[in-house]
Formats: C-alpha cells, structure tokens, sequence
C-alpha cells in the first residue's frame, strides 16, 4: 500500500479518480491519507513532517521548506520535460519534484460587458468601479488572502517599481510602488468594485464567482479554464484571456510556479510509489489535465494540445507562450519561503481592509521580513 497527502480543489480532483486505473493495473492499493487546500496541506505536511506518507502534493515555491523529508530525483527520466521547469522543480541542481502544471495567471474579462481587455491597472480599477454599479454584479474578484494575496501584491508591486524579493532579500516596498499598490487593493475592495467577501475567498471561491457571472474580471488560473468552457457555465463563449495589465511603471508582472508531485524519503525506498510518481506524471495523465486548460509541461502533450487546436484554443496557448516568456516573476527558494508569504499577506489584507494604516503597513512587512532573514542567517 501507499499513502499519499493531495492537494485539493476543482483544478486538481479530476486526476485523482484516474487512480483505481493505477491500482487495478498493479495490484497496489494507494490510500489517500489527507486531501485538502494547499495551506491546509502545508500545514499538515508542516506538522507531521510528512511521516507516514510515501508521495506529496507539493510545489516549487514551497519545496525548499519541506526538503527535510523530501528526497531527490536525480534519477527520474524527465527527457521530456521542458527544461526551465525540471531547474523550476530542482534545488541546488538536483530535482525535489516533478512538475504537474506551470501555473501562471491571465485576465480573464467578459466580452459582454467589456470591448477590449483593460491594459493597465489603474485602467482596470476605474472599468471595475464603473461596471460594479449594476445590481448583482461586481466589477472584479480576487483571492484576498493566502497564497493569491500574496501573487496579487507582489504582482502589483513588482509593476509598479518596488522590490519584493530584492537581492538583499529584504522587501523594498516603503516606497511609491509599494504604497501604490496597497492603494490600489483597499481602494478596490472600499470602493464596492469587488465584494467584502473577497477578504476571506481562496481560490475556488473567486473561480465560482466569475462562473457564476457575478463578477466582469478576474485574474485566474489555466486549470480553471476547461470550467468556464463547460456547456453548465453561465459564462460560457462571454469571455476571453488576456495578458495581465502594466503597473505604473510599465511593467507586466505575471505570478507564476509549478505544482508537482514529490516522493517523501521513505517513499524513495518504495518502488511501487515510484511507479504511481510515474503514473501521475505520464502523458496519459497530464493530457486531460491540458484539455481542461492546464499548460502542459511535458514536450510531447504540448504538441498534442497544439495539434489539436481550434483557433481559440490556439491562441490561448500563444497568449500562455508569450507570457511565459515575458511577464513572469516567480518567488525564490527560500526554506523560510512560507513564513516570508504568510508575513506578506496577512500585514496586506490588513491593509486592504482598512485594519492597518497603509503607511505602517509598509514598514511592518520590511521589518518583519528583514527580521525573519537575519535570523535564518544567523542560523545557518
């Protein structure tokens, strides 16, 4: 038997009941041990230091925190995997993970509410103020807490000049760009452009949300897009992609990593979760999860998805291409990542809500994080 720890969610579920495939084509049973969101995951993977489970659902902003009970993969065949993202999945050279996805987020507008997509932010704001003013609809929504706050501000930061991740590691944010973009989020959810409920959705509420058609833009995942599409969604064939909008100085930031599956230590001395590793991460497995919108990481499900193409579809994948070339700003990988994430979005959200004065907000989150970053190199 294996045991495995998942992450849970709509982008993610549809690939898990391909496993009684795996177990009646081995004779290995697989138990799913915990199966929920990313943070509920971390922090159980956190927790139990993986103990009892063979293979994890991780990813490669998070890895670096978890490679206590993660084991290499240098011998793994990823011939087929582009490159950038076996170097994304590795640490220090040796890879931790193999990648599921490339995760990347895109505009996602209606084509009835709106002629062209917004190309700046504050374009954006002003077009989410006007069109929130219709009963039962909202001008945006968007993640307001955990991992999408975070990719929000630093996405919007980033654009607009400040530094997140600097070289020093120290966020230089107590500046204009910075300020900029608290600014620009509490004025969002102040103003009634996006809905108070914002401030506690995670990532399968704000998809549901423009589902629904409650909602004009967000910016959203490729996993979620197959759900848009669907004959059930109400904004089926009223929407479109677009690439995200330029901050102040410019700049288009797009937040950005891979998802992958990883083998704990004492899964490593298993070969049967060695064969489901395989399984989940073959061509087999990963083309139903690009037909659903999901960037395919593999060389050979690429040109599948290309071949197979109908005009939209195609130029969704250049639109994909173009970004992933452009626009993406990935967080390094840090072993206190996490810790660095959770001090961001909790002193934003703070903010946005109007809990914190945007001011100090910006000298807690420098302070804080230069703190975190003396002491772990105080510890090393």
């Amino acid at each position: 038997m294996i045991t495995v720890a998942l992450i849970s969610g709509g982008m993610y579920d549809g690939l898990y009941e391909r496993l009684p495939e795996f177990e009646r084509a081995t004779g290995i049973e697989v138990r799913i041990g915990f199966h929920g969101t990313h943070p509920e995951l971390n922090a159980h993977l956190e927790a139990t230091r993986a103990a009892g489970y063979d293979l994890v659902s991780t990813h490669t902003k998070y890895a670096p925190s978890q490679i206590e009970f993660l084991a290499a993969l240098d011998n793994f065949d990823f011939s087929d995997f582009f490159g950038s993202l076996v170097e994304l999945a590795s640490i220090g050279g040796v890879p931790y993970g193999v990648p599921r996805n490339i995760d990347l987020r895109q505009l996602h507008y209606r084509t009835d509410l709106l002629d062209s997509p917004p190309a700046t932010w504050d374009g954006l704001a002003a077009l989410a103020k006007e069109l929130s003013r219709a009963p039962d609809r909202y001008g945006i929504v968007f993640t307001g807490m955990e991992s999408g706050l975070f990719g929000t501000f630093f996405e919007l930061a980033e654009s607009a000049g400040a530094r997140v991740f600097p070289p020093s590691l120290v966020a230089e944010v107590n500046n204009e760009g910075g300020r900029w973009a608290l600014e620009f989020l509490r004025d969002l959810y102040a103003s009634g452009a996006a809905p108070k409920e914002v401030a506690n959705w995670h990532y399968d509420e704000v998809h549901r949300a423009f589902r629904s058609g409650m909602a004009a833009i967000v910016s959203d995942w490729p996993g979620y897009y197959g759900s848009y599409c669907e004959e059930s969604s109400p904004v089926r064939g009223r929407f479109r992609i677009a690439r995200m909008p330029a901050g102040p100085s410019g700049r288009t930031c797009c937040y950005a990593g891979s998802h992958t599956f990883a083998l704990t230590r004492a899964g490593a001395n298993k070969p049967e979760a060695r064969l489901l590793l395989e399984f989940l991460t073959a061509p087999d497995q990963q083309a139903p999860e690009a037909r659903q919108g999901s960037v395919p990481v593999r060389a050979l499900v690429m040109e599948q998805q290309r071949a197979a193409a109908d005009p939209t579809e195609a130029a969704r994948l250049e639109l994909l291409t173009a970004s992933i070339e452009k626009d993406l700003i990935i967080p390094p990988k840090l072993p206190y990542y996490p810790e660095i994430e959770d001090i961001l979005w909790r002193t934003v959200r703070a903010a946005m809500i109007g809990e914190l004065a945007i001011p100090a907000a910006l000298v807690q989150i420098e302070e804080r994080i230069a703190a975190r970053v003396k002491a772990h190199a105080a510890a090393r």
